[in-house]
């Protein structure tokens, strides 16, 4: 799937980070979310190549990420976006592979609208609450809530994944493609890592409800996923959620590509079996050819009348 989305991606004209940075932040902006299998993406990527251009460093454009989210014991911030809370809050230490670089993220949705608060912190701090990310999350937490004590979090879900990032042309919206999606529950330790194969989910990022990136979408037939906080589906596919009606019907959508993730194994299974069936056959008219050959040969030599015929 990497390569071939390598392939495509060399039709985009490539930006920096710092260009990325300076332009498309977007640190508040309006949220959109699509859930895509992979052939759906691949016709999708190439319609967005004449308006927007892919983030480039050192050469790549396909990025690895690993991140770890935080909450309470009572999983206070899944509970926002189940119970369909105004101000929903998502905290995480993200960590991008391939630069070696690290940041704490608050998030907070209102309504439409996303803030993000972050700061980098030393790689190998991933995944672990320090001092100076308590401070950092307790004095964001209270100037949002004016209360004062904020919730005591810690790591709950870990993913992983592969990610592109598109600009538009104008950089009024930017894109987020991940995919390789895998997720763990931290908090269990007899618990297995879960594979999402097949699933794309598109994140577009603008500060208009009317992004361009949807009009696209809809050319394929393809909606907004409602209720779906990529956190909160984790948590949800780990088994933890008491309560997941908010996200039944992305689950479902979710459910419908992994299905298709498995007819294709057992439609490329059948083709290959077929093949071989094929194979086997041929190769055994071909023996018996030779063999029926073979006997020939012998009996004509073993055969004096023949062998008087070829004579004359």
């Amino acid at each position: 799937m990497k390569s071939t989305y390598n392939t495509k991606l060399q039709d985009f004209e490539p930006i920096s980070l710092s260009e990325l940075n300076a332009k498309a932040s977007f640190l508040k902006r309006i949220d959109k979310k699509f859930l895509l299998n992979a052939d759906q993406f691949a016709e999708v990527l190439w319609e967005l190549k004449n308006d927007f251009k892919v983030l480039e460093i050192k050469g790549k454009k396909i990025f690895s990420y690993d991140n770890i989210y935080m909450d309470s014991d009572e999983y206070l911030f899944y509970n926002q976006h189940q119970d369909k809370k105004n101000s929903r809050t998502k905290v995480r230490t993200r960590y991008y592979l391939d630069s070696n670089t690290a940041y704490f993220e608050y998030k907070q949705k209102v309504d439409w609208v996303t803030n993000k608060y972050r700061y980098e912190f030393p790689s190998e701090e991933h995944g672990f609450m320090t001092k100076g990310k308590k401070r950092f999350f307790e004095w964001v937490w209270q100037s949002i809530y004016n209360e004062d004590r904020a919730p005591k979090i810690s790591p709950s879900i870990q993913t992983k994944y592969k990610r592109i990032t598109l600009v538009k042309n104008d950089w009024s919206e930017r894109l987020t493609i991940d995919f390789d999606i895998k997720t763990q529950d931290l908090r269990d330790k007899k618990s297995k890592e879960i594979d999402l194969k097949n699933l794309v989910i598109i994140e577009s990022k603008s500060l208009n409800k009317e992004c361009d990136s949807a009009k696209i979408m809809g050319k394929h037939n393809i909606t907004e996923a409602k209720s779906c906080s990529k956190y909160s589906l984790w948590v949800v596919y780990s088994g933890i959620a008491k309560k997941y009606d908010t996200f039944i019907e992305t689950m479902e959508k979710i459910k419908e590509i992994r299905l298709e993730t498995v007819k294709n194994r057992k439609r490329i299974a059948k083709v290959k079996n077929t093949k071989k069936i094929k194979e086997t056959t041929e190769e055994n008219k071909s023996n018996f050819v030779k063999k029926e050959l073979q006997i020939s040969i012998v009996w004509e030599k073993n055969n004096p009348f023949i062998t008087k015929a070829l004579k004359v």
